[in-house]
């Protein structure tokens, strides 16, 4: 029963965010001025005292190739990162990425990403860009879509190039580099 329910809970919640990514890239084609670059850093963190990321639910597949045994198919995780200037702890903190991950996939470790990046510092205080994709971290560079935003970023679309700048262990840092657009009637309203 438990199953059942979990897998319609991500089946339905799957399917609104397939609706947001649709519904997103169709508007404002065309009407962009030239993308805002946001370059940042965040510290996904499974271990130590007080990690960053949680496993939620226990994947039932094999373990999947390229993860070191540690990942499964089905895991999903919720993270609340913290987003840096420089690759380091002590670098200026920028703001948090919340949001999940599930491997979704039975080969590659690539995942399904969904995040809020909420931005506390600089010119978009208290903005935020939703980000969703597959994040297979297998590869040297990923892309992500932006399919949302608020603030300065209201009804932003765009891309995230992710790159894993450091790996121990189970903990990561990831590199961010965004391009994002915002129509100039959404950026007025």
């Amino acid at each position: 029963m438990h199953s059942r329910l979990t897998s319609a809970f991500l089946a339905t919640l799957l399917a609104g965010m397939a609706i947001v990514l649709f519904a997103s890239a169709a508007d404002g084609v065309g009407t962009q001025d030239a993308p805002k670059h946001l370059h940042f850093y965040m510290h996904d963190a499974y271990t130590g005292p007080k990690p960053t990321t949680v496993l939620i639910v226990n994947g039932a597949g094999q373990p999947l190739k390229g993860s070191g045994g540690g990942a499964r198919f089905g895991d999903t995780v919720v993270m609340d990162d913290r987003l840096t200037e420089g690759p380091t702890l002590a670098s200026r903190v920028v703001g948090r990425a919340q949001g999940f991950y599930v491997t979704a996939s039975q080969g590659d470790p690539a995942m399904l990403l969904a995040m809020n990046v909420l931005l506390a510092a600089g010119p978009y205080n208290g903005s935020s860009l939703t980000v969703m994709g597959r994040n297979n971290i297998a590869m040297p560079e990923r892309e992500l879509t932006v399919v949302g935003g608020t603030g300065v970023f209201r009804m932003a679309t765009g891309y995230v190039l992710w790159k894993t700048a450091s790996w121990t262990g189970r903990n990561a840092v990831l590199e961010l580099d965004a391009f994002v657009y915002v129509s100039p009637a959404a950026a007025g309203a």
